[in-house]
């Protein structure tokens, strides 16, 4: 097989598990946004909870796929750590989903403030997922766009970097003194900064192989 055609199937692969990484990010975003939430939060983390191993499943395949293939492509590292870093920004988006819905189970109310933050985080990260996909799927288009694609990704992580400090200040200001509270919604918050971090080394990975097509 030529580099030039598994370099094209590895990219469609990597833009359908951004795909799949943005359904459960959506799911999340519902159960996060949904005020009149009439079913048990934990049934709505387990829709999370199947997107989640599907995308290990097809990380599976995909790796396995790009070991097959090394030897005719030259950035078979580089596809394999986008691959982890999406990986992992699943599993911890599956993460805060557990933990949201345990806090809404036990019955605890985030204040407005910390509420938004969260909310705009969420946002953040599907717009982000967003534009990686795009990135990816540029750098056998147009590699000068996959660059701004890429830029746009550093832009709001950035941003999500702004919204957690803010989150965690006003967590400590408003949560009074319930610790397993407090402990849930910070590791809520935590798991969805790590996922924007991972998405921006994937983006800076993104631009190392745009960079090279330029």
């Amino acid at each position: 097989m030529s580099g030039g055609i598994a370099n094209l199937t590895i990219e469609e692969q990597l833009q359908q598990i951004c795909s799949k990484v943005l359904d459960e990010i959506r799911i999340f975003y519902e159960l996060l946004t949904n005020q009149e939430l009439n079913v048990n939060p934990l049934q709505v983390y387990s829709k999370i909870s199947s997107v989640k191993d599907d995308v290990e499943v097809t990380k599976y395949k995909l790796g396995e796929y790009i070991i097959r293939v090394r030897e005719a492509i030259q950035d078979g590292d580089l596809y394999l750590e986008i691959l982890n870093n999406l990986e992992r920004s699943a599993q911890n988006i599956d993460a805060a989903g557990y933990r949201y819905s345990v806090i809404l189970s036990r019955g605890n109310k985030m204040d407005d403030v910390t509420y938004r933050l969260l909310v705009v985080m969420a946002e953040k990260l599907m717009a982000t997922i967003t534009q990686l996909s795009e990135s990816i799927r540029l750098l056998s288009v147009n590699p000068n766009k996959s660059l701004e694609s890429s830029k746009a990704v550093v832009r709001m992580e950035e941003d999500v970097d702004e919204l957690y400090r803010s989150f965690e200040l006003k967590l400590y200001e408003k949560s009074g003194n319930d610790l397993v509270y407090i402990m849930l919604a910070k590791d809520v918050a935590d798991r969805l900064e790590d996922s924007e971090d991972l998405l921006k080394v994937s983006s800076d990975t993104v631009t190392y192989l745009a960079l090279e097509r330029s």
